[in-house]
């Protein structure tokens, strides 16, 4: 369940400071800042899939949203995944970790806890990214593998 705050026009700047761009949202920030974990789930604690933090360490609360699937064996650490986008002539790459996180492929950012994540972090704006990416070695969407 999520919960409306209201606050003031100076904490909400202190917060974008502290903010990882493209990457946390306002939630991210109070949870690093009180010394929470990482919300389990696809939604996290905001109702969102926008806790898309940094790996930290090699704890429970590093696991990523591909974790489940992992653990079944429908994925599998270090397997790829791929985007097309024809309309563009680009094709992207990502690669599944231990964790069940996304990294995208030659790039320099951590792991994204979602699929949603590493998409967003592609093109710039909210997407999801279950709709995206596919397993390369089939073709099958994640959205269907949930």
């Amino acid at each position: 369940m999520s919960h409306v705050i209201r606050i003031d026009d100076e904490v909400y700047t202190e917060l974008q400071k502290r903010a990882q761009p493209f990457v946390d949202t306002p939630n991210d920030v109070l949870r690093r800042a009180l010394g929470l974990n990482a919300p389990t789930g696809e939604h996290g604690s905001a109702g969102t899939e926008r806790s898309d933090s940094p790996v930290m360490s090699d704890g429970e609360h590093d696991r990523g949203a591909l974790f489940d699937m992992v653990k079944a064996g429908s994925l599998s650490p270090g397997e790829r995944l791929v985007w097309d986008r024809p309309r563009r002539g680009e094709r992207h790459t990502s690669t599944v970790t231990p964790g069940g996180r996304v990294r995208v492929d030659g790039s320099d950012s951590a792991p994204f806890r979602t699929p949603s994540g590493a998409a967003r972090s592609i093109c710039g704006h909210e997407i999801n990214g279950w709709r995206q990416w596919r397993r390369e070695r089939d073709g099958v969407l994640l959205e269907d593998l949930r």
